[in-house]
């Protein structure tokens, strides 16, 4: 079994991340820890959508392409606030795989 360090330290920039949408299960220890280490330039494949997990990575900035079909706070916001911002201006590219 690996440390949370150490599975972070396996996802350098440029990697391809696939995450579920699920808040209630997000691995919140483990993209904190990736923003820790200023990972960049990350590809977050969403599946059946995105939630905190991509909205948070979206926010800290380590994140280039967004590869889903929606990224939403479930009840609490229809769409993500850093994910729209952040396509909104241009620092995000958002590709639809609905």
């Amino acid at each position: 079994a690996k440390s949370l360090q150490e599975a972070a330290a396996c996802v350098r920039d440029g990697a391809r991340l696939v995450m579920s949408a699920n808040l209630q299960r997000s691995p919140m220890a483990f993209l904190r820890e990736l923003v820790r280490r200023r990972v960049r330039n990350l590809r977050v494949i969403g599946v059946v959508g995105g939630d905190l997990n991509i909205d948070f990575l979206v926010g800290a900035g380590a994140v280039a392409v967004v590869d889903t079909c929606s990224v939403t706070l479930g009840e609490f916001a229809r769409t993500g606030p850093n994910f729209a911002r952040h396509v909104i201006e241009g620092r995000v590219r958002a590709l639809d795989n609905t």
